[in-house]
């Protein structure tokens, strides 16, 4: 039986049609933090002094700081960008783009690598934790992610890392010490930090039963 060339022409285009979505599927940035679907809508932040009264807004959704601008990149606000100052305070109020002094109600700029590293710690071992549509994301949590994290304060959800996965935090991952001014065994203290959240130790120290005292070394058992 002959084939017509042009009955196989039209089979390797219907193939190549099927093949289309998988090979041109394109990934979103971030990782589907929504803080709205968590019931967190209010961003809180000091202005100008630390100890100033804590200025309360609600956050606008729909202002993208990230899609506007002459170059818009979810990974970097261009804060020289007229526009992109604009979105920024819609989203998350007056003067938070400014060269003010401002702090957040949540963890500072120093720590926005905690931040980051929970919702990414989210994302791969609990997404139902981020309250967005996590489908097609790339995994890597955005500029406006992890400021709306920052704005709302959202605790919940980095404690819940730090319990899972940080040494410390949990009574189950204590941080093993050997000091003769602690306690010995287990014992926790608040983490001023992090707000007072429990900081879970077990010091190894055991004082010997004689003078004078051994090298340190000896009086950690390991046990």
């Amino acid at each position: 039986m002959l084939i017509r060339p042009q009955a196989v022409l039209a089979a390797l285009v219907l193939m190549a049609l099927a093949a289309v979505p998988a090979a041109t599927a394109q990934t979103r940035p971030g990782v589907g933090y929504d803080p709205k679907a968590r019931g967190l809508t209010v961003a809180s932040y000091e202005l100008d002094a630390l100890g100033s009264p804590f200025l309360s807004y609600s956050i606008d959704f729909s202002a993208r700081p990230d899609l506007v601008g002459a170059r818009p990149d979810p990974y970097a606000f261009n804060l020289a960008d007229p526009a992109v100052i604009a979105a920024f305070e819609r989203r998350w109020g007056p003067g938070t783009a400014s060269t003010r002094l401002k702090r957040w109600a949540g963890p500072g700029n120093e720590v926005r690598y905690v931040l980051r590293d929970a919702l990414v710690w989210a994302f791969n071992n609990h997404p139902e934790l981020l309250g967005g549509d996590t489908t097609n994301r790339n995994g890597t949590p955005t500029e406006v992610e992890i400021t709306d994290m920052q704005a709302v304060n959202d605790n919940s959800l980095y404690y819940a890392y730090f319990k899972a996965a940080l040494p410390g935090f949990s009574p189950d991952n204590r941080i093993v010490i050997c000091d003769p001014t602690k306690p010995q065994g287990d014992f926790d203290v608040p983490n001023t930090f992090w707000n007072g959240v429990p900081y879970y130790y077990h010091n190894n120290f055991h004082p010997a039963f004689y003078s004078p005292q051994p090298p340190l070394t000896q009086n950690c058992s390991g046990s």
